[in-house]
């Protein structure tokens, strides 16, 4: 369950990754990126953004899991990759000096990038900092003595029934809702070869129809995630 947001995260970041893989393939002019300084200035604030994205998925996926949604992501990939970005965004400030230079983009605006890697070096720490004093403030309030214990629903919700019949309708799909059922019931063996499977579909349909089969197969991927986050509920 914990897992579940940044999973979600990374099919939300699908188009987004399917649209820049295009953009750097295809010929023709890239409007805007093919200022040096723009570019410059893109690639030292990524690290800024993706710390916004991680630490709120990070949030959600510690109160899912019972804890402090304050404290350190449980992930250790995401931890590690919090604990970096401030690091990225000063290398990417000190690396466009060299490149603008290279560039000939040697004006009074020259120094930017690298300010704005400095600042955001400080913003991400800080933020850090405020992490962990919430954490000192937010404390985990106990059950008074002789207060009755909260008895389990009886009947699911709607929203878990939903998610029920959005699950069994995947299942009945004919050969791929079969193989997503084998692989969430079955053994690990199962998992991999429906993954296997995807791939090689994948590969044919690129293939047959060219690269819009990817944005075909992304958004085919839409109900099966959302059935996804119905199934843990319902689970």
């Amino acid at each position: 369950m914990r897992y579940l947001p940044y999973a979600v995260g990374g099919f939300m970041l699908l188009p987004f990754a399917i649209w820049l893989a295009f953009w750097s393939l295809f010929p023709g002019p890239k409007h805007g990126l093919d200022v040096p300084l723009v570019s410059a200035m893109l690639a030292t604030s990524m690290p800024l953004v993706l710390w916004f994205f991680v630490a709120n998925l990070g949030f959600l996926a510690n109160s899912i899991g019972g804890g402090n949604q304050y404290d350190r992501p449980d992930f250790r990939p995401v931890r590690g990759l919090v604990a970096l970005l401030p690091w990225a965004a000063l290398a990417l400030g000190l690396l466009s000096q060299p490149f603008l230079f290279l560039q000939g983009e040697v004006n009074a605006l020259m120094p930017l990038p690298l300010l704005t890697g400095a600042a955001i070096f400080f913003a991400i720490r800080k933020g850090e900092k405020a992490r962990a004093a919430d954490r000192a403030l937010c404390k985990p309030q106990s059950q008074p003595q002789g207060a009755p214990a909260e008895e389990a629903p009886a009947r699911p919700s709607a929203l878990a029934r939903l998610g029920g019949l959005c699950v069994k309708g995947i299942y009945a799909v004919p050969l791929i809702g079969w193989l997503i059922e084998d692989a969430v019931k079955g053994r690990e063996s199962a998992k991999l070869f429906l993954a296997l499977n995807a791939f090689i579909l994948a590969a044919a349909a690129v293939m047959v129809f060219g690269y819009p089969a990817l944005i075909v197969m992304a958004l085919a991927l839409v109900p099966i995630v959302f059935a996804g986050i119905f199934w843990t509920t319902w689970a």
